[in-house]
Formats: structure tokens, sequence, C-alpha cells
């Protein structure tokens, strides 16, 4: 089995729960030639939402969709709260909402490219303050399978009181040099809260806040 060329496209999604709040999120999927607009490969993937760090944008994240696209991964990036002044809390719900968003797109519109392509397994990634709205958006959540940060940075409303809450397995990477988010105040207290049954925290000995993404 050869790995799956990368996808892309980008498309801007509303949620009506909240005011019809737009957002827009570049997504990559299995595709037998690489391009956007390409069709996907037949089957059907695992959805992964991407929650990208503090005034970064999501082509910071190339390493995360060149590895994982071509296992068979679809990989979502809402482009949202990327402004000096965000909302960790419509953070959080934007990345929520895109897993329930693409599956029900799978299941029910016969238009979507993902139709037919998305199957039930999911999770909810981030770096940093995608890292820490990922646990707001795993709060009491059971319709998502995994949740995995990278050096996951505290949030408002805090990210470690929602650990509390949060049950999914889950799988915490933190930098022993992080000098942005120092594990002893962020992934270490967050992974601490986790209510997971299945939890594991991976320090990587030298790492760094910003390498766990590209150089931009």
């Amino acid at each position: 089995a050869q790995p799956f060329a990368v996808g892309h496209v980008q498309i801007t999604y509303t949620d009506p729960a909240r005011a019809g709040r737009s957002i827009q999120t570049e997504i990559y999927y299995p595709a037998a030639t690489a391009g956007t607009g390409v069709p996907v490969s037949a089957g059907t993937y695992p959805i992964i939402v991407f929650g990208h760090g503090f005034v970064m944008a999501w082509d910071a994240y190339q390493n995360i969709w060149d590895n994982l696209v071509p296992q068979g991964y679809i990989v979502a990036f809402p482009r949202t709260e990327g402004s000096f002044s965000p909302s960790h809390a419509e953070f959080g719900m934007d990345l929520k909402f895109l897993v329930t968003k693409l599956q029900s797109e799978s299941a029910t519109n016969p238009s979507s490219p993902f139709y037919n392509h998305i199957n039930a397994k999911s999770a909810i990634m981030g770096h940093s303050m995608g890292g820490g709205s990922a646990f707001l958006a795993a709060e009491s959540n059971l319709n998502i399978t995994t949740m995995v940060t990278f050096a996951a940075a505290n949030t408002t409303p805090p990210s470690i009181a929602a650990a509390t809450n949060v049950t999914v397995p889950s799988l915490v990477f933190a930098g022993e040099n992080d000098c942005v988010a120092p594990p002893i105040a962020h992934q270490i207290p967050m992974y601490d809260s986790l209510a997971s049954a299945c939890k594991t925290f991976i320090s990587i000995k030298g790492g760094a806040h910003c390498e766990f993404a590209n150089n931009n």
C-alpha cells in the first residue's frame, strides 16, 4: 500500500447555534493525486480538527498534514481567532463544531466533497492556544474519539479546569525547555486534572514551545 497524496480544499462552514458564526476552514485529505479540489480517495477516513497557536496561521502546520494525510487522515484547520485578542471559548467551540459538522457532511450532504468519506473516528488536536482550546472542545464531549495536544497553553476560561471534565483518551506533549507555556504551569496541571482513564504525558527533552510547528 502506497501513501496517499495530499488533497486540499477551503470551505467556510456556518454554525447556526452561534448566530451564524462563519468558520473558514482549510482541509487536507487523502487523494490519488495532490492538488486543490481533487477528489477524495475512495474509502472512509478519521477526521482530525487542529487548533492553531496564538497569532499563528494554519500554514505553519504543514508538518502535521504532510505526516498524517498520507497515512489516511483528514485534517481540518479552522482559521478563526487569529487576532491579538482571540476568544479561547469561541475557538474551542469552533473545534468542537467542526468534528460534528464534517461527520454530518459525510453522512447527509451528497454535494459535499467529503460525502461518504468520513468515519466515526475523530480527534481534536492543537498547539499552544489551540492545544488549550482543545481541552475546552473536549470538555464533556463524548462525540470525539481522542484528544492530542502540543505545548498546550492555559486559556480563558481555564483549560486546567476544563480538563476535569475531559474523559476521552488523551495524549499531552510538552517541550522540556518551553519558556512560553512552561510545563509546570500549563501542560502538567492540565494532564494531572484530566479525568480520562487512559492518558499519557510525553516530555520532549530539549523541546521548545514553537518547535511543534514549522518556522514561519
